[in-house]
């Protein structure tokens, strides 16, 4: 097969997981085109994880397990959103998926009220994802990241 054959499929095949993706979260108003350009969502997560790693003061969630990670991570996380006194009107939610991850433009408030559903479908509750909430401008975020041995929270500009 070519390549540029190879490379339209792909796109594709991109299309297909994200039209899918679309379907799974319909419980949910999302943007018209809430997926940025294959090359654009590349670099935006990049970026990110690239944000995550420079940010100190990082708050350490450790549990005797995995499963307790997951669930002190879930308690605080839910604490926190209960104390947003203003919501930031959009950002993007990441979802880890077998082939690729993708930073999906979200109503930040919607997110939050759907907030057990978006845990599963991130796959934060099953320990496989992290949960990662951020402006594209990176005026905010929410994130919990998984590491080794605990997890890490870290917030700013809510």
């Amino acid at each position: 097969m070519s390549k540029v054959r190879k490379e339209k499929m792909e796109k594709l095949k991109r299309k297909s997981r994200r039209k899918h993706l679309m379907n799974e979260l319909s419980y949910m108003t999302l943007p018209e085109n809430p997926f940025l350009d294959i090359e654009e969502n590349h670099l935006f997560c990049q970026k990110v994880f690239a944000f995550l790693h420079s940010r100190e003061h990082k708050i350490q969630i450790h549990g005797d397990n995995y499963r307790e990670h997951i669930e002190k991570s879930t308690q605080m996380l839910k604490e926190i959103v209960s104390r947003v006194k203003v919501t930031p009107k959009q950002g993007r939610l990441i979802f880890f998926r077998e082939h690729e991850i993708e930073a999906i433009l979200v109503n930040v408030n919607e997110c939050f009220t759907h907030l057990n559903q978006l845990l599963e479908q991130t796959k934060f509750s099953s320990g496989y994802g992290d949960f990662i909430l951020v402006a594209e401008d990176f005026h905010f975020g929410l994130c919990i990241e998984r590491t080794e041995y605990f997890y890490e929270l870290s917030t700013w500009g809510l």
